[in-house]
C-alpha cells in the first residue's frame, strides 16, 4: 500500500503550505522549523515523482499536480475524521475538537496496522503480510487504540482482534486510503501517462461479453493502462468494493440494504431463458413451445438462493403443482454449462451468457410457450460504485466504454 512509506504529517505540512500560501507561516501554525517544512514538502515531491509546489517571491502556490494531490488529500482526511466521527458519536458532538485532536496523534503506521489485522486472521498473519514484525504491528495497535481512546480491540482464540468499532473504522480508512492510489494515477495523467489500475469486480454476464467490449477499445487507447478484474459471487465483490479493494462492479443490479453506501446505474435489461444443450429434446420441441408442466418435468442446474437468477427460477414455477427439484445447485457458471452441455439438464440463463456457446451450436434457448414466456423475468445489467467515489480520468474513460458496449447489447 502506497501509505507504508509516506508521512502522514508530512502530508499535513504540505496541506497547510497551500493553505497558507507560505512555508514560514506554515511552519509557524505547525510549531515546527521552517527548514523541516522544506525537507517534508522534499520527500512528498520525491515520493510522487512531480513538482508539487511553485515557490515566489510573495510565496507558494500549488502546481496543477499539487492540486491534484491537495483535493485527494482533502478527501482523504475527510474521510478518516468522518469515521472517527462515527466512532466518537455524541461526544464529537459536544466536543468539536475531539476528532482534530485524534487526528494529530495518529500515523500512517497505526492506521495500516489496523487494515492489516482486520483483514488477517491474527497478528503473525497480519504482520507477514505486511513484512513487518508482531511486536512492531502489536505495538502500533496498541498506540491506536490510546490515541482514539476508545476499545477498538478484543481477545479472540487467535489473539488480538479488532471488535466492531475497529472492523468499520478499518473498513473506512481503507478506502479513505484509496485516494492516494488516485492521487498517483491522476498526476501522472496531467503529464499525458494514461497508466493507472483500473480494479473491477465481474459477475458472470460481464465476464461473457460486456467486459471485453469494453476493456479492448480502452487498451487499444491507453496500452500502459492496467487493468484487474476479480470474480466471485455478489457478496464477496460488493464487500471488496466497500473496502476499496476494487472500484467497479458491474453485473446485476441489486436493491434494498444490499446497495447501502453503494451507487447503482443500470446499463441495459436482461431478459431470462431456459437453457439446454443443441440435442435437448425440448429444442427440437413443435412450434408450441415448452409449457409449463414440460419444463416442471426436467431436471434442472439452479443458481444458488439469494440471487436475482434463482428468485426468477422460483417465480417460474410458483403454484405449480409439481415443481421442479433443482438437484444440483451452484454459482459457477462455468460448471453449469458443463454439466449442461453433458446431460439433457436444464438452467435458467440469459441468452448472453452463452452468446459464444450458442453460435458454436453447442447450447441454445428452449422455445417456451406464450404461458412460460409471461413468467419469465428480466434482470438489470449495471455498475455499482461506492457512493463517495471519484474516479480518474482513466476510470471515466473506462466507464464511457461499458457504456457504449453496453448500449450495443441492449440492442441485441
Amino acid at each position: 500500500m502506497i501509505a507504508m512509506d509516506i508521512n502522514l504529517r508530512h502530508l499535513r505540512v504540505f496541506m497547510q503550505v497551500c493553505e497558507t500560501g507560505s512555508l514560514n507561516r506554515a511552519a509557524a501554525e505547525l510549531h515546527i522549523s521552517q527548514p523541516s517544512v522544506s525537507v517534508a514538502l522534499a520527500g512528498i515531491e520525491r515520493r510522487f515523482g512531480a513538482k508539487l509546489l511553485s515557490r515566489y517571491a510573495a510565496g507558494s502556490q500549488p502546481t496543477a499536480a499539487g492540486e491534484v494531490l491537495l483535493m485527494r488529500l482533502r478527501r482523504m482526511e475527510n474521510q478518516i475524521a468522518s469515521a472517527l466521527a462515527e466512532l466518537f458519536g455524541v461526544s464529537s458532538q459536544r466536543d468539536p475538537t475531539l476528532v482534530a485532536k485524534c487526528l494529530a496523534r495518529i500515523g500512517f503506521r497505526q492506521i495500516e496496522a489496523l487494515i492489516a489485522l482486520s483483514g488477517s486472521g491474527s497478528i503473525t498473519e497480519a504482520a507477514r503480510s505486511g513484512g513487518g514484525s508482531p511486536a512492531a504491528l502489536h505495538r502500533a495497535l496498541h498506540d491506536l487504540q490510546t490515541n482514539i481512546g476508545r476499545a477498538i480491540l478484543m481477545r479472540s482464540p487467535a489473539g488480538v482482534a479488532p471488535n466492531a468499532l475497529g472492523r468499520r473504522l478499518a473498513i473506512r480508512w481503507q478506502v479513505a486510503l484509496t485516494e492516494l492510489e488516485q492521487a498517483v494515477d491522476e498526476i501522472r495523467e496531467n503529464e499525458g501517462r494514461m497508466e493507472g489500475r483500473i480494479k473491477i469486480a465481474s459477475l458472470p454476464l460481464a465476464r461473457t461479453l460486456l467486459l471485453a467490449r469494453a476493456v479492448n477499445p480502452l487498451m487499444a487507447a491507453h496500452p500502459n493502462a492496467r487493468v484487474e478484474v476479480m470474480d466471485g459471487s455478489y457478496e464477496a465483490l460488493s464487500q471488496q468494493l466497500r473496502t476499496g479493494a476494487s472500484d467497479i462492479l458491474i453485473g446485476a443490479l441489486r436493491s434494498g440494504s444490499d446497495l447501502e453506501g453503494l451507487r447503482a446505474e443500470p446499463l441495459f435489461e436482461d431478459p431470462y431463458a431456459v437453457v439446454g444443450r443443441s440435442g435437448h429434446p425440448l429444442l427440437n420441441s413443435d412450434g408450441k413451445g415448452a409449457s409449463l408442466d414440460q419444463l416442471a418435468a426436467q431436471q434442472w442446474v439452479a443458481q444458488r438462493p439469494g440471487t436475482p437468477i434463482r428468485a426468477a427460477f422460483d417465480a417460474l414455477f410458483a403454484g405449480c403443482r409439481d415443481a421442479p427439484r433443482a438437484s444440483i445447485e451452484t454459482s459457477s457458471l462455468v460448471l453449469m454449462r458443463a454439466i449442461i452441455l453433458e446431460s439433457d439438464r436444464l438452467s435458467m440463463l440469459s441468452r448472453r451468457q452463452i452468446a459464444i456457446e450458442e453460435r458454436e451450436n453447442l447450447l441454445g434457448c428452449v422455445p417456451v410457450a406464450d404461458e412460460v414466456r409471461s413468467r419469465l423475468r428480466t434482470r438489470t445489467i449495471g455498475i455499482t460504485v461506492r457512493e463517495n467515489w471519484l474516479p480518474s480520468r482513466l476510470q471515466k474513460t473506462f466507464l464511457e466504454c461499458l457504456r457504449v458496449a453496453a448500449a450495443g447489447l441492449g440492442q441485441a
